[in-house]
């Protein structure tokens, strides 16, 4: 599915596509770290074109390429670069709306390449998307699998709270949106 028709100066996203299934699969392999949290081995190129087909067929779940702000320094030798804008892709975002209940935003995937990770993207990424949702739900969830302390303090340092126990497998946390 693309992205929400809003848009806010400085976006840092672009939708992804089943054709953005190689830049995503790369991503997922310069980023191992995550998926052994999450004790899964990295997707085939052939899960995350499924994937990404699954998520085009969804009226309400959102797929993003998270590109390379303005002004913000990646290595030089960062291989990942966006063929339609030419700025370098650093994370990939897929979110879901009406999810868990009409009203409610979920973010399922917000993964940030781990040479850039601790540079602001990810914080950055999650304010624009927060303001592209204001007025359309009421509240974000984010959904923190396995053994994730860093993801946790991540989100709640954008504010988000604790909200629904699903161990083993997550956490969600939440915030609302005025």
């Amino acid at each position: 599915m693309s992205a929400l028709d809003l848009t806010s100066p400085g976006a840092l996203t672009r939708p992804a596509e089943v054709s953005d299934a190689t830049l995503v699969h790369r991503l997922y392999l310069k980023t191992p770290s995550y998926f052994e949290i999450i004790s899964i081995p990295v997707p085939t190129l052939a899960e995350v074109k499924t994937d990404l087909d699954t998520a085009a067929r969804d009226p309400r779940r959102y797929t993003e390429l998270v590109l390379r702000p303005p002004r913000r320094q990646v290595p030089p030798d960062h291989e990942l670069r966006d063929p339609r804008s030419g700025r370098q892709v650093v994370g990939y975002l897929d979110y879901k709306l009406d999810y868990p209940v009409a009203g409610d935003a979920t973010v399922n995937l917000l993964l940030v390449e781990g040479d850039v990770q601790g540079r602001g993207i990810g914080s950055s990424c999650v304010r624009d998307l927060e303001v592209r949702l204001r007025g359309r739900v009421r509240r974000v969830l984010a959904s923190i699998y396995g053994q994730n302390p860093r993801a946790r303090r991540f989100w709640e340092a954008l504010g988000y709270a604790f909200a629904i126990d699903a161990k083993p497998v997550l956490d969600w946390y939440a915030k609302k949106l005025v």
